[in-house]
Order: structure tokens, then sequence, then C-alpha cells
């Protein structure tokens, strides 16, 4: 029998893996792909719903994600993929945002970024650990802004703030790709345009949909395929990249 490179590319049995957020609509998903390809996977989140290797905190909270490494290396001596996954947004208008949502915001999707690629480089350098790769999850918000026309009273209108941190976390892909590198840890990004849920509206979900040449909102499935590429072994010379799964939204 000839042996298939491409599956030792794709072999992902017995890594492990990382997901902030794990226990909400996207991340719950992203935890249940890389199990099913035979992967260890430790999630992080302010509240435990279902997963059971779910760790019950904040990753805005830096000793919290120290005391969270220590623990996982200690057990299994490595960690493979790092999903930054945790996000957190308002929908109130611009114009009645408080101080306390603008610093909240930036905590989960900035400082927690930061906390977990900091600390995690820290113990990496500390072990000489192996190859670590690392996907930010950004948002198309990160790029455009959204087209306040098509939403109506009612809809939840993606934040200023959102925005921001969004953008924040491509330029965070950017940074620490380069300055990780040397460390044999890649860094890259991915960006989704709107994913398909329960509290979108008919009249919202036509609207969008007219503005993507694929006439559709997104999937979660439509993000696996290149989180699997981005935490493959294939992924060897792709670095400080953000890949943006928007059905072509942004090409307009």
């Amino acid at each position: 029998m000839i042996n298939n490179p491409i599956n030792k590319l794709l072999d992902f049995n017995n890594k492990i893996v990382i997901v902030t957020g794990n226990e909400g609509n996207l991340g719950s998903k992203i935890e249940k792909f890389y199990l099913s390809l035979g992967c260890k996977v430790y999630g992080i989140d302010v509240i435990k719903k279902k997963s059971p290797n779910t760790f019950v905190g904040n990753v805005s909270n830096n000793e919290f994600v120290i005391n969270l490494f220590k623990k996982i290396i200690n057990k299994e001596k490595k960690i493979d993929i790092i999903i930054n996954n945790a996000g957190k947004s308002y929908f109130t208008p611009f114009y009645k945002r408080t101080n306390k949502e603008i610093e909240s915001t930036i905590e989960t999707n900035i400082t927690g970024i930061i906390n977990v690629i900091k600390n995690y480089y820290l113990i990496h350098k500390k072990k000489k650990l192996r190859q670590c790769k690392i996907v930010n999850i950004s948002s198309i918000y990160g790029l455009i802004s959204p087209d306040l026309r098509i939403y109506k009273k009612g809809d939840n209108v993606n934040s200023e703030i959102y925005g921001a941190t969004k953008a924040g976390v491509i330029q965070l892909t950017k940074y620490f790709a380069s300055a990780l590198a040397k460390n044999n840890i890649i860094v890259n990004a991915i960006s989704p345009g709107g994913i398909v849920n329960a509290h979108h509206k008919k009249n919202f979900i036509k609207e969008y949909k007219r503005k993507v040449p694929l006439n559709r909102l997104g999937r979660t499935e439509d993000m696996l395929g290149a989180l699997m590429y981005l935490t493959s072994k294939s992924c060897s010379y792709t670095t400080g990249q953000n890949i943006v799964i928007d059905g072509g939204l942004t090409c307009w």
C-alpha cells in the first residue's frame, strides 16, 4: 500500500488544543471539530455548560491564564494548537456606549488574546516546547464597517468598539507572527462574515444576502477548512495572515 502524504499533513491525532470561548455557539463547534479529529481539547470560558474540560475564568485575568497553562503543561507536556475565539460585543447604539462596555470589550477581545499568547510564549520558551499553531478569530468588521442601512429597529448592530477590537486582532496577529517566528510559533487569523444564528430576523437575512456574492450568510462549517489548514502540518510557511471567509462580501 502506498502511503498518502496528505494523511501525515492532516494527522491531528493526540494533538493538545486550547479553545477560548468554547462554550459559545462558534467555540462549541470548533471544539467538537477538533475532538472529531482525535485531539484532546481544553476550553476556557466564563461559564461552563457542556464541556468537561472547560476551565472557568476570564482570559483578561492574567493570573488565571498563567495558572491554566501551568496545569495543562504539567499534565500534557505540550500544547499544539491554540484558538483564540473568546469575544464580546454590545449592541446598544454608539451614542449610548458606556466606558464600562468599552473596557469590557477591549479586555476580552484584545487583552485576552495578549494574555494567552504572551503566557504561552513564556512557558514555551522555558520548557523548550515544540511548534505551536495559533489562530485568532477576528471578523470582517475588523476590515469594514457594518452597512447600517440593512438594519431595522431591534436588530443587533455590531458596535464600533467591536469592530475596532477586531481590527486590533488582525494587527496583533501580524505582530506576534513576526515576534514569535524564531520560536517556531505560527500565528494566523480568520475573519468570518455574518454567521447565521437564531437571533437573525428574516428581513436582515434577506438584506445581508443581497450584499454577498454567494447569496447567503455563513455557517460555522465554512470556517473548518481554514482552521484545519492553519493548524495542520501543511501550514509551515504561512504566518501573519488573515483569511477572510465571507462569501465574497468584502470583494465588492
